[in-house]
């Protein structure tokens, strides 16, 4: 049952953080991302292939510190802090890449933070709440 609860969390994390962002944020802010902008054109080389359009917030920081966020949440262990320089280290690269400005990498950041509290103290509630169903009444 646990192991689901896993699944079920890091669903609704990316249903969340994801949409959040990609579904809300960049058409609402529509704000160029470096390698769409015209005033970095001949300046800025991407390495990798630019993407969509928009990139405020980024949906690579969103995911990577929801995941990380949430992971350390729910085993509460040292090791699991290590997560968050994993997820840091994506988010770099989409600057290093010239896909994001460091505005979105950090609102992305903060929006996934958020995200996976969210998600975790969902999880919570609805396991308090099987657990209720499940014990028999007197």
């Amino acid at each position: 049952m646990q192991s689901i609860g896993y699944i079920v969390g890091i669903a609704l994390l990316i249903l969340l953080a994801d949409q959040f962002t990609s579904g809300f944020m960049k058409p609402f802010f529509e704000r160029l991302r470096p390698c769409h902008d015209p005033r970095w054109q001949g300046i800025l080389f991407n390495y990798s292939g630019c993407g969509g359009q928009f990139g405020f917030a980024s949906s690579h920081a969103s995911n990577t510190f929801a995941i990380a966020t949430y992971f350390w949440l729910v085993f509460r262990t040292h090791s699991s802090q290590w997560l968050f320089l994993w997820a840091a280290i994506i988010s770099y690269t989409r600057v290093y890449l010239g896909v994001h400005y460091p505005a979105d990498i950090v609102v992305g950041g903060l929006v996934g933070i958020a995200s996976g509290f969210v998600v975790y103290h969902l999880i919570d509630k609805l396991k308090i709440l099987l657990q209720a169903t499940k014990e028999p009444r007197s």
